[in-house]
């Protein structure tokens, strides 16, 4: 009998090392493959997105606008289910168009595409 209960815990203890090593293992990783992220608009339906906001009684810019007043200059939004990002600022969208033109007009890979 003492056996068994030599054996649990020293299971229990290797159990317990395995999961703190792992977690103290994970845990620098996940901080250093943090991104800073455009803020997101609140007040998205699960499948229409923000489609609603912008059907409003004002037009899309004016709402747009009244969104970058209060999130900023650059926030995302939904658009059914796609993610949009909004830049509402000449500067970031000279800065996006000349200076980082390749990163932002990239295009995902087609999955069929010709050779």
């Amino acid at each position: 009998m003492d056996f068994v209960l030599n054996y649990l815990n020293a299971t229990a203890v290797g159990l317990l090392s395995l999961i703190l090593l792992s977690f103290f293992l994970y845990r620098p990783y996940k901080f250093a493959q943090s991104k800073k992220e455009a803020p997101t608009v609140a007040g998205a339906w699960p499948i229409l997105g923000h489609l609603p906001l912008l059907r409003g009684s004002e037009t899309p810019h004016r709402t747009l606008g009244a969104l970058a007043d209060k999130y900023g200059p650059i926030f995302r939004i939904n658009i059914a289910l796609k993610k949009a990002l909004v830049i509402n600022n000449w500067e970031l969208a000279k800065e996006c168009f000349t200076t980082n033109d390749m990163a932002v007009s990239s295009r995902p890979k087609l999955v069929a595409c010709c050779r």
